[in-house]
């Protein structure tokens, strides 16, 4: 949602606004990782004089650094393939923007400086499709599906179950849910009524 703001130019708040109903479904490898700890400055350190003399000693200690550590987790190389449907008329301009790579902000997975870089692939139909077993292509809600263990452990899948904020207040607030996503974004065999085809993909909405 914050990457459609920034290409659609909306402040800030507007996107969980402006752009519900949306439906964004995603596939893609689950990226190498690497945790550190950053230190986040709370407060700057005392300014030095502007006069320093040859003969001038320290009079006082100076103010001590107020930092704490942040643990943060870092993607190597992140790839996905995102399916957005969003109401008028924003998907037109969404779709029109990503083609001739114009957007007001630069896009960016988690902090600014991690710019991502956008490619536009096709626009396709999606068709409902009756409750039934499929091996979906997307990242899969839990609650809405029930695994094909036995085809699972056959095509030896390694799923990974993942917690993700799915919806947000204008104040903020989020939601979350649970999603079920192989490691290597193979299709994973399932009974549900939330799947839709896209040409010949299964997919499932987050």
């Amino acid at each position: 949602m914050g990457i459609m703001g920034a290409v659609l130019g909306l402040p800030k708040d507007q996107p969980q606004e402006l752009l519900e109903p949306m439906h964004v479904a995603l596939s893609g490898k689950i990226p190498v990782t690497h945790w550190h700890k950053a230190k986040l400055r709370k407060d700057p350190p005392e300014s030095l004089s502007y006069i320093i003399k040859r003969s001038q000693k320290q009079e006082k200690n100076t103010k001590p650094e107020k930092a704490t550590l942040i643990t943060q987790e870092w993607l190597f190389n992140p790839s996905y393939e995102v399916w957005v449907g969003l109401p008028e008329p924003y998907h037109t301009e969404l779709e029109n923007r990503i083609k001739e790579r114009k957007w007001y902000f630069q896009p960016s997975l988690g902090l600014s400086e991690l710019m991502a870089d956008i490619e536009y692939i096709d626009s396709i139909s999606v068709d409902k499709l009756p409750e039934g077993t499929y091996s979906v292509e997307t990242v899969i809600r839990q609650d809405y599906v029930q695994l094909d263990i036995e085809k699972c452990y056959n095509e030896k899948l390694a799923i990974n179950l993942l917690r993700m904020p799915r919806t947000v207040t204008p104040k903020r607030v989020f939601s979350h849910a649970n999603y079920f996503m192989e490691k290597d974004a193979r299709p994973i065999p399932l009974k549900t009524s939330e799947a839709y085809l896209g040409e010949e993909r299964v997919l499932m909405f987050l």
